[in-house]
Order: structure tokens, then C-alpha cells, then sequence
């Protein structure tokens, strides 16, 4: 595969409140995984440890990533990477659109 093109445009929904977060994977290689998530205000991402590292960038929304034991806002056109291994969470003050691409 050398190019690969994905429309993001009509993925615009965001979940209910009271529905389960779940990631829709975009584009996947090898070493390489692009997913579009969708996190409610009030929900929040799960800490998790992962094992690649993880380039988050906020389409729309707002809210607050936490890695380790830092706190940071986020918001529409936030870029943050967070190493494979360091524990993270996300969690919305607004309904947020999150790209995140994971690099193995």
C-alpha cells in the first residue's frame, strides 16, 4: 500500500452519554493505526498503558488528557504525543472528535 485515503467528514456523530466509547479504525499497517474517537462531554477514555506511542490530535471539543500524573486542557487543534508505555486518559468537557494515530 503506498497511499491510502480516508473521508473523515461524515463520521461526525458523537455517541449519547450513556453509550460505550468506541474507536473507529481509519487506516492500519503494520506499525502504523489512525482511529477517529468520538468521547461525549462527561465520558471519559479509560486509563490505559499502551504499547505504541500515541499521537493524539483534537478535531473539535474540549476537554483533559492526563498522563501520568499530569493534567493537561485540550482543545480543537491540541497535537499531543504520549509515549508506548506511559499511562494515559482522556476525558470531555465537550463532546470531542479525537484523531489518534498509534506508530509501533
Amino acid at each position: 500500500m503506498t497511499l491510502s485515503i480516508v473521508e473523515t467528514g461524515h463520521r461526525k456523530d458523537f455517541p449519547s452519554s450513556s453509550a460505550a466509547i468506541k474507536p473507529q479504525r481509519l487506516l492500519q499497517t503494520d506499525n502504523v493505526a489512525a482511529l477517529l474517537v468520538n468521547v461525549d462531554a462527561g465520558q471519559a477514555i479509560e486509563p490505559c498503558r499502551m504499547s505504541a506511542t500515541v499521537l493524539y490530535y483534537v478535531i473539535e471539543g474540549s476537554g483533559v488528557l492526563h498522563v501520568e500524573s499530569e493534567q493537561v486542557e485540550i482543545g480543537t487543534g491540541s497535537l499531543a504525543l504520549v509515549l508506548a508505555g506511559t499511562p494515559r486518559s482522556i476525558s470531555a468537557a465537550q463532546p470531542m472528535r479525537v484523531l489518534a494515530v498509534q506508530v509501533s
